[in-house]
């Protein structure tokens, strides 16, 4: 049991707002395998466009959604319905409102709470749901004065105005899902608390654009679309981003945060509770395989805290902010990389790296030169067999 603004979890998983949350057969799933929660699918008064979903896919480091279908708030208010009666599931509604009003954001939560929502979260992160082609380029560039998704999370002042609304209106928790397209998430997360919001939530969502085809005059890798749109990046590529960005919440605001970014296993969903997230949310792995990377991450973070003799998540929770310090207080500490040549293969692959001359190969097998040795360890990352350790002087 885990609690998250005042709300008891049975443990940290949440499943990100996406096309995992966007009909009731998907919670009953989510539930299935073990997820605490869910972020129901984004919702609007009225979705500007009626998409589809389409995805650029990168296997091993990341994907892009661009296009999708939303959800009308009636649609919203059906799901949110069937999901009280057939899961019990703690309930994030996502809405936003993409208008420059702040009535069409108190009318989503207000129905939201009437329907029986467990939390509100405020989204103010997708790139595209305001940081459209037209919005950044050129004479069009975001201004002060335009609103929706990540525009509106990028200006501390519209935050403000937007989670006072919010709490005015109902009394459930306000959860705001931050962008992470600016140059400090501290000051926006910041700005949330200052107005009042109970938590916040970062989870991937770089402004991303698709691998293109070289050869066919650099036409974009999506199928089934006639074009691209920036867009939300999830994926494996978004994990160390997402390390940084909730230890940079967690040092300089005092709320609780939702987590994410590309976790794919329980050891990652533990190494983002250790840099400040209370819970966790996961999306693009279980949309690559399937409902039993849910279920294996949430075996494993339960099995993790028996083994370590944890008797609940908050032991665990910013363990690592200990570690985080500005780079003029970091001192290098000497030592070298040193090989175990009985692990050894001689294939070279450490001898490779062009900044470094402190590797030799002599007789297939590798010899690293201590006082020509960087300490980058970057040899010991290459090696497949593990033969090179870093080692202190």
């Amino acid at each position: 049991m885990i609690q998250y603004c005042g709300v008891d979890f049975k443990n940290p998983m949440v499943i990100a707002s996406s096309p995992l949350t966007s009909k009731i057969e998907h919670l009953v799933d989510a539930e299935k395998a073990g997820a605490a929660a869910v972020s129901t699918k984004l919702t609007f008064i009225k979705q500007p466009f009626y998409g589809k979903l389409r995805m650029h896919t990168y296997l091993k480091n990341g994907s892009i959604i661009c296009y999708d279908r939303r959800n009308d708030l009636d649609e919203s208010l059906k799901l949110i319905d069937e999901a009280k009666k057939r899961t019990s599931l703690k309930l994030f509604a996502n809405i936003t409102h993409d208008g420059t009003d702040l009535d069409g954001w108190r009318l989503l939560a207000q129905k939201h709470e009437e329907a029986g929502v467990d939390l509100i979260e405020a989204n103010m992160v997708c790139p595209n749901v305001g940081l459209s082609t037209k919005n950044i380029q050129g004479s069009d560039a975001i201004s002060a004065h335009e609103h929706g998704g990540a525009v509106t999370g990028q200006n501390p002042e519209r935050i403000a105005d937007i989670v006072k609304v919010l709490k005015d209106s109902v009394k459930i928790p306000v959860v705001v899902k931050l962008t992470p397209n600016v140059a400090d998430i501290g000051v926006t997360a910041k700005a949330a608390e200052a107005a009042g919001a109970d938590g916040v939530c970062v989870a991937g969502a770089q402004s991303s654009l698709p691998l293109v085809d070289i050869y066919n005059q650099g036409k974009p890798q999506y199928h089934l679309l006639n074009g691209v749109a920036h867009g939300s990046l999830g994926g494996p590529a978004t994990k160390l981003m997402g390390f940084s960005l909730v230890a940079n919440i967690a040092k300089k605001a005092g709320l609780p945060i939702v987590g994410g970014g590309g976790l794919e296993t329980w050891q990652d969903s533990i190494m983002m509770m250790m840099w400040g997230a209370q819970l966790v949310t996961v999306c693009t792995a279980a949309m690559w395989y399937g409902w039993e990377n849910i279920s294996k991450q949430v075996e494993g973070m339960e099995k993790y805290l028996e083994k370590m003799g944890y008797t609940d998540y908050s032991q665990i929770t910013g363990q690592s902010l200990q570690y985080l310090r500005s780079s003029k207080d970091l001192d290098a500490i000497n030592g070298w990389a040193a090989v175990e040549e009985e692990k050894c293969i001689g294939c070279g692959k450490c001898e490779k790296p062009a900044h470094c001359n402190a590797v030799t190969m002599v007789n297939k097998k590798a010899i690293i030169d201590p006082v020509k040795c960087l300490g980058c360890g970057i040899c010991e990352a290459l090696c497949p067999t593990k033969a090179i350790t870093m080692q202190m002087a």
